[in-house]
């Protein structure tokens, strides 16, 4: 036999109510069975020794300025948070139905919506992931330009989807979150649109038990059950009819690939030849081509040898009328040449012909003074004598 928690729990003594007892206080998780003398003898006895005018362990260790003062919770830099700061639940934008929320507290010095969207960007992080907020949204849509719809949507505790750039993307915002957004926001929106699809699922439920009643089965269990009978016949019918245009579907999907196909086969091979044809014609034309560019080639080889030897044959004119012009003005030189130097000796000649006789005079004409000096001497000496 196995010693479990229940047979423990059933064995264990229970407690003493007159321990837990207090002025106005009953526990509901104790039993109220009348407890045994012996205990209530004790019970009195500890009350005669502890003061003898308590019931209960609160009554006798209380003490009684405890007992008169009504305690009261002092502000906490918590709760002042909460009544005083702006809280922002902030989606990115195009990550709203697969991302996660960051919840943003706005200290008291963020009072521009400039220094919010900062704010907001460092918190985000988004600079890890080479975002840069630009833009505030809400999840219908509308941008929030000012600080007072800022704190309004707060209040209401509408989400904040933040663009960082992009234009907002509406699907990706789920609809639920709008329509919280069109019922004011906030748990009371919620508890709103919770009650809204219960009137609209009771509303499908009472049209669905009137199409039931309109098809003649009536209100009973047995009638439900035949129109539920006559519903599933009736998917199977439906059911097997769309199975049907499946399979026609499918059929008139493979005759028409089929002819695709042959038509696609068709139009290679009319493709193919006509390529053939193209390729064929141009090898003509080239061909064509070809020889004309030989002819031409030997044309303009023929034209250019015979227009190089007329060439050779003027420069050779030309280089033979030079040369005789040369020899001419060499011969015409050295005939001039020698005219000059026959004209310069015959006037050397006769300079030195005028020379000579110039200078016979000269001495003549000495001779002459030096005579008639001789002669004046010799007459100074017989003149002496």
């Amino acid at each position: 036999m196995f010693w479990t928690k229940r047979d423990e729990a059933q064995a264990a003594p229970s407690p003493d109510p007159a321990l837990f007892e207090r002025s106005g206080y009953s526990s509901a998780s104790l039993p109220t069975s009348p407890a045994p003398a012996s205990k209530l003898t004790k019970s009195a006895s500890a009350d005669m020794r502890f003061g003898g005018n308590s019931s209960g362990l609160f009554d006798r260790f209380a003490s009684s300025e405890m007992s008169r003062q009504k305690l009261v919770n002092s502000e906490t830099q918590t709760s002042i948070m909460r009544l005083h700061r702006i809280k922002l639940v902030c989606y990115v934008n195009r990550e709203v139905n697969c991302g996660r929320s960051c919840v943003v507290q706005l200290p008291d010095a963020e009072d521009t919506l400039e220094e919010v969207i900062a704010y907001i960007q460092r918190r985000m992080q988004l600079e890890k992931r080479m975002l840069y907020a630009k833009k505030l949204y809400t999840p219908n849509g509308t941008q929030i330009t000012t600080w007072d719809a800022l704190t309004k949507a707060a209040k209401q505790e509408i989400p904040i989807i933040v663009a960082c750039g992009e234009p907002f993307d509406p699907t990706t915002v789920p609809t639920s979150m709008v329509a919280f957004q069109e019922h004011g926001g906030g748990r009371i929106a919620a508890q709103q649109c919770k009650q809204e699809l219960q009137q609209r699922r009771k509303k499908a439920a009472h049209l669905k038990a009137d199409q039931v009643r309109a098809s003649g089965h009536g209100t009973t269990a047995s009638a439900a059950r035949s129109a539920k009978i006559d519903a599933i016949e009736r998917n199977h019918d439906q059911a097997s009819q769309m199975r049907h245009e499946f399979m026609e579907n499918l059929l008139l999907r493979a005759a028409k690939q089929e002819q695709l196909i042959s038509s696609v086969k068709a139009n290679h091979e009319k493709a193919r030849s006509e390529r053939q044809a193209r390729a064929q014609k141009t090898d003509h034309f080239a061909r064509d081509r070809a020889l004309e560019h030989a002819e031409e080639r030997k044309r303009s080889q023929t034209y250019n040898i015979y227009v190089k030897q007329q060439l050779l044959q003027d420069q050779a004119n030309e280089k033979a009328e030079r040369a005789r012009q040369i020899r001419e003005k060499r011969k015409e030189g050295a005939q001039m040449v020698k005219e000059r130097l026959a004209e310069q000796r015959r006037v050397a000649g006769i300079q030195r012909r005028v020379s000579h006789i110039t200078r016979a005079v000269q001495k003549a004409e000495l001779e002459e003074i030096q005579l008639k000096m001789r002669q004046q001497q010799r007459e100074a000496i017989k003149g002496n004598r």
